[in-house]
């Protein structure tokens, strides 16, 4: 003879179970949501990142290609003003004229 008893239990024991288990899925639902929503924003924030630090990183190389452009100017013209500038031969020559 079977007792009744654990019969029940046991019954209710399965119920209480797939009751959790149906808790434990809707549960689970929302935080795949939430996961995915959360993981949407962090690919948008890194892409927004990403847009922000290659728009950064094009000014800096333009301005120090900027700025390497006005050194070879600036060299360009210092060359040129010592090439116009009497040498010190000559400088002395003209002294040495200029004594006599």
């Amino acid at each position: 003879m079977t007792d009744t008893r654990s019969l029940s239990t046991s019954s209710s024991a399965t119920s209480n179970n797939v009751n959790n288990t149906t808790n434990l899925t809707s549960s689970v639902v929302p935080d795949l949501d939430n996961m995915n929503n959360l993981t949407t924003y962090i690919n948008t924030i890194f892409r927004q990142m990403e847009e922000k630090f290659m728009t950064a990183s094009e000014q800096v190389m333009n301005r120090m290609n900027e700025l390497g452009r006005r050194i070879d100017t600036l060299e360009t013209n210092i060359s040129d003003i010592m090439s116009h500038l009497p040498t010190e031969e000559s400088n002395s020559t003209i002294q040495q004229q200029t004594k006599s």
